[in-house]
């Protein structure tokens, strides 16, 4: 880098149209601040004139009010353009208000030299708000000869300090009356004596260290510009991280049927399902899909931890369990192909809970499986829901060899089979209670005749108002299936069997 880039690199030479934009906003910011710090130094300007008219100070009455009208008008011309242009990029407005803080400062400090010694940071600290190198070192530079100034001029209408007057003639005697400083200028000192007296016994000390609040200013600068910086990557970052789980989570969710009515064309059943992701995308999944024309396919499952690996496991165990069950055979030989491949090869050592059934849709015979998954639940006419204990199997990709048994049960004209995730009886409130199955069935039993979307909307709203304001954190995923009955034999059919 030449000197020349490097003198610019001191100025922000923003990399692109978005950068500028947090520099801008970041100088919006710290345009605030300045005039905070402005609005308190007026009110500290004026509580020194009525300190100075007490007594407290030895400044001459005139003086101090001088200084405190001129001061008040040079700090409120910086403060109006502020509330002028605060919403709006003014460059320059910056520049107006560490001009009209040091002023006020360069005032003080000649009258008050002792007393606002520390003022003199104050502009320079500003203007590493900004994170800006060059600004605060113009700043710097500007403040150090202004000081200087205000130092010299000290000899002529500030406070006086003693150990800087010239050695007294033997026997002087000072008298004390009304003012300490005019009783000191009635001995005649030569001025230039006492100017470079104050300059290099007074004011040379100060600005050794006033030096070193400038480096350490125009570090926090250069470090304050190299973290906006940074924040501005990683928003961005995150920003593009976000896009991309929006992506994820429509790309999920189109991995699950999610247009009801599913088949309107089949009248035998009726079936419903959601999922309620606890983050942008969640590792519960359901599907249901016509093996064929006289067979549904139904899996609730849920795997292990969240986010995107979750995501991508349940992507993986969704496509083996549909792909496998299309190619025929039972629940159990399903599920068993299912783990071996993923055991196979699951370095992430995750695993997933998979209730699998088939439903004969001519007779209401259910065939399934239970991976280490939720009990389902059970609506008989006139008994309500039930849950329906099956006996577990492993769950999917813990270990290979497992093998899973079968079981059968059959659904009645106007029955109803509800599976679901951990995440429905686990839904917990503020006071760490579990939402519970009893809650999830007396949910279910509140109309269990209604249509499989009006009972899955009614435990959904039941955990809502259970949990309240406490956060999610696992996902929620439901489906209702109703066997409405065999489809009747038309006259037909009668004859198309007969011939």
């Amino acid at each position: 880098m030449s000197k020349m880039q490097r003198f610019k690199s001191y100025f922000k030479i923003y990399e692109s149209e978005e950068t500028k934009a947090v520099f801008e906003q970041n100088e919006r910011k710290a345009n605030k601040l300045t005039a905070v710090v402005i609005i308190d130094c007026a009110v500290i300007l004026v509580l020194a004139t009525i300190l100075n008219f007490v007594g407290l100070f030895t400044v001459p009455l005139q003086t101090m009010l001088s200084l405190a009208v001129q001061g008040v008008i040079e700090l409120a011309i910086p403060f109006v353009l502020y509330l002028i242009f605060k919403d709006k990029h003014a460059p320059w407005l910056k520049y107006v208000m560490l001009f009209g803080l040091s002023l006020v400062f360069m005032r003080l400090y000649s009258i008050l030299n002792h007393n606002v010694v520390l003022v003199m940071a104050i502009p320079l600290f500003l203007s590493a708000r900004y994170c800006s190198k060059g600004l605060t070192m113009i700043t710097a530079a500007l403040n150090i000869i202004g000081y200087a100034l205000a130092a010299a001029s000290t000899v002529f209408y500030g406070i006086l300090d003693l150990n800087l007057l010239p050695k007294l003639p033997e026997g002087t005697q000072l008298t004390i009356k009304d003012s300490l400083r005019a009783t000191l200028l009635a001995q005649n000192f030569d001025q230039g004596t006492l100017v470079r007296k104050a300059l290099i016994d007074g004011f040379m000390p100060r600005l050794l260290v006033y030096c070193i609040l400038a480096m350490i200013a125009v570090l926090i600068a250069q470090h304050g510009f190299q973290m906006v910086m940074d924040q501005n990557k990683i928003a961005r970052a995150s920003a593009a991280a976000k896009v991309e789980l929006e992506t994820a989570t429509q790309i999920q969710n189109g991995m699950v049927p999610s247009i009801f009515p599913a088949y309107p064309e089949r009248n035998e059943f009726d079936i419903y399902a959601s999922m309620d992701t606890a983050k942008e995308v969640g590792g519960d999944f359901y599907d249901f899909f016509l093996i064929d024309d006289d067979h549904l396919g139904m899996v609730m499952a849920d795997v292990s931890g969240k986010g995107v690996p979750a995501a991508l496991f349940m992507m993986a165990s969704k496509i083996l369990i549909n792909d496998r069950t299309l190619m025929g055979g039972t629940p159990a030989e399903i599920l068993q192909f299912v783990n071996h491949q993923i055991c196979s090869n699951n370095q992430a050592e995750m695993f997933v809970t998979v209730w699998l059934g088939i439903l004969e849709i001519s007779t209401g015979k259910v065939i399934a499986a239970n991976a280490g998954h939720e009990y389902p639940a059970i609506y008989r006419a006139g008994k309500g829901f039930e849950l329906y204990k099956d006996k577990h199997g492993f769950v999917i990709g813990g270990m290979d060899g497992v093998r899973y048994k079968d079981y059968e049960f059959t659904l009645g004209k106007g029955d109803a089979l509800y599976l679901y995730t951990d995440g429905v009886t686990e839904a917990t409130n503020a006071k760490g209670e579990l939402f519970s199955v009893e809650r999830m069935l007396n949910a279910l039993n509140v109309s269990p005749e209604s249509s499989t979307e009006e009972l899955l909307n009614t435990i959904k709203s039941r955990i809502d108002q259970f949990v309240a304001e406490a956060p999610q954190f696992d996902d929620i995923t439901m489906m209702c299936v109703r066997y409405n009955g065999a489809k009747p034999v038309t006259d037909d059919s009668e004859k198309e069997v007969s011939a």
